[in-house]
């Protein structure tokens, strides 16, 4: 008898270790979950995603995607986000804790929602002491926006804005009272793409290749080969 129990508390905890995990999205929108969490659903491939609806158009919410428990949770500070035209929001989550694709953030979970469609993006930052928009960005569809600026040489901090509106930014780890990002850019001159993907949770920044440079290495290609 003691070893048929101790044979169904084995697999038992096994079974517990391999039930699949339970995201869910805590905000002001529900009390924090107090109202009742809204749940994510495992869409493949590493997404999790969940839809808020029966909210005011244009309401804004702080939230984290985060376990029961509060275990795990992300972004590291509240994400900030407004209810699209039909009173609803759609949250994606990605919980791999690290990324390596050039992305930020790099080192955790990402967080990122469908695009309300009720605002643009702009840069706002050290370059110009935080005085105005060095850049507004252009909306590429699908929650992707983008834009480039020539930049001197030097270390930054900067912050995606809500068009002409603090309430709402995007920091490094795409919180909205989240940490500046960063940006170094190494030669005075240098082009710089600003990216920034809602639905993906992420953001970047690089150097723009000179399009002199693209041709010299297009034709280097074609030498090689002959």
């Amino acid at each position: 008898m003691r070893k048929f129990v101790v044979v169904m508390a084995a697999a038992l905890l096994s079974a517990g270790a391999l039930a699949d995990p339970v995201y869910v999205v805590r905000g002001e929108f529900n009390g924090w979950g107090g109202g009742g969490d809204l749940v994510l659903n495992d869409m493949g491939g590493g997404l999790w995603s969940a839809t808020a609806t029966g909210l005011t158009p244009g309401q804004a919410t702080e939230y984290k995607c985060t376990t029961p428990d509060w275990s795990f949770n992300a972004p590291g500070s509240n994400g900030k986000v407004v209810a699209n035209a039909s009173g609803e929001i759609t949250f994606h989550f990605y919980p791999a804790t690290s990324w390596a694709d050039g992305w930020n953030p790099g080192g955790w979970a990402r967080v990122g929602y469908m695009d309300p469609g009720q605002f643009g993006w702009e840069i706002m930052g050290s370059f110009n002491g935080w005085s105005a928009p060095i850049l507004s960005l252009s909306d590429l569809g699908g929650g992707l926006y983008a834009g480039d600026i020539a930049l001197n040489a030097g270390s930054y901090e900067f912050k995606f804005r809500k068009a002409g509106d603090w309430g709402i930014s995007i920091g490094d780890d795409f919180g909205n009272s989240a940490a500046n990002a960063s940006l170094n850019v190494a030669n005075n001159g240098d082009l710089i793409r600003f990216e920034l993907d809602l639905p993906g949770g992420r953001w970047r920044t690089y150097v723009v290749p000179e399009p002199a440079a693209g041709v010299l290495l297009a034709l280097g290609l074609v030498l090689r080969r002959r």
